[in-house]
């Protein structure tokens, strides 16, 4: 599971099917604040996770925090 914005939930799901990874999201944000509140969660299959990751890290959806 990855939380990322909205914004980019299109692009990640693109990019994952193109390389033959099931996706699907979960929406967590607070309906009664119009969207303000929560995220938007893409899950992959267990099996895929790495794969995924590496490909949403290449594309610049999701960016790693470095340890310098």
């Amino acid at each position: 599971m990855f939380t990322i914005s909205q914004l980019k939930i299109v692009s990640a799901r693109y990019f994952l099917r193109e390389a033959g990874i099931e996706s699907w999201t979960v929406n967590k944000m607070d309906s009664a604040h119009a969207g303000l509140f929560g995220d938007m969660e893409l899950h992959v299959p267990t099996e895929n996770e790495i794969e995924a990751l590496k490909i949403l890290v290449d594309e610049e959806i999701i960016i790693l925090a470095s340890d310098s």
